[in-house]
C-alpha cells in the first residue's frame, strides 16, 4: 500500500503510542464528539501537558486513530500474503481478518466507516482517510484478482462484501458476517474458477 496522509507521521514514542489507543477505545465506546483532551489524557494516564505536546488537538488524535487502523489492515495483508501465495486464499483470509476483529469484545464497528459517520460530512481530511483507506484496500483486491485470472472489476464486489460485514457485524454484535461474507466471496470466485492460471 501506498504512502499517503493514512501514514502516520508523528515518532511511535510511549506517550504516542498510549494516547492513541486511549483515544481509540474512548472514541469506539462513546463516539469522538464527546470525549475530551482530558478524557484521552486520563485514560492514558498522561500529564495533559504531555498529552497536548504529542497531539495538540483531538482532531489529531482522530487523524492517529484511522492511520493506527490503517496500519493493523496493511499488517494483517502481509500476514496472510505470508500464510498463502495463492491470490484466492489470500482473498478469503481477509475474512478471517475480519473475523478476529468482530470477535474481540471490544469491537463496535469499523472506525474508518463510524468517523465518517460522525464527521465525515463537517471534516474533509475525515472523509479523504475514509476515502483513501477503502481504495487502498480495494487496490489491494484488484491485485489479487488479477494473479488469480477473475476480472479487475470483481474486487469492487469484494469490497462491498468486506465493508457490509463490516456494519452488519457492528449492528449485530456478531463474528457471523464474516463468514457469511467469506461463502459469498468464495462463490463469487467459483464463477471464474475455470479461469485459474495454470
Amino acid at each position: 500500500m501506498t504512502t499517503t496522509m493514512l501514514t502516520p507521521v508523528h515518532l511511535a514514542t510511549p506517550a504516542h503510542a498510549a494516547a492513541v489507543e486511549a483515544a481509540d477505545a474512548l472514541f469506539t465506546e462513546h463516539g469522538v464528539v464527546p470525549v475530551t483532551l482530558e478524557d484521552v489524557a486520563r485514560r492514558a494516564g498522561l500529564p495533559i501537558h504531555e498529552l497536548h505536546d504529542a497531539y495538540p488537538t483531538k482532531h489529531d488524535l482522530v487523524v492517529a486513530v484511522l492511520q493506527r487502523w490503517h496500519a493493523s489492515w496493511t499488517e494483517a495483508l502481509d500476514r496472510i500474503a505470508t500464510a498463502s501465495t495463492d491470490p484466492r486464499d489470500q482473498i478469503l483470509g481477509v475474512f478471517g481478518y475480519l473475523e478476529e476483529c468482530f470477535a474481540d469484545e471490544g469491537w463496535r464497528g469499523c472506525a474508518f466507516i463510524n468517523h465518517h459517520a460522525e464527521l465525515g460530512r463537517q471534516d474533509p481530511v475525515v472523509a479523504e482517510l475514509a476515502r483513501d483507506h477503502f481504495r487502498q484496500v480495494e487496490q489491494h483486491l484488484t491485485q489479487l484478482c488479477n494473479r488469480a485470472g477473475i476480472p479487475a472489476h470483481i474486487a469492487q464486489n469484494i469490497l462491498l462484501l468486506v465493508e457490509g460485514a463490516r456494519v452488519d457485524s457492528a449492528v449485530q454484535g456478531s463474528a457471523q458476517p464474516a463468514r457469511t461474507a467469506r461463502l459469498g466471496a468464495a462463490m463469487l470466485m467459483s464463477v471464474y474458477e475455470t479461469d485459474r492460471p495454470s
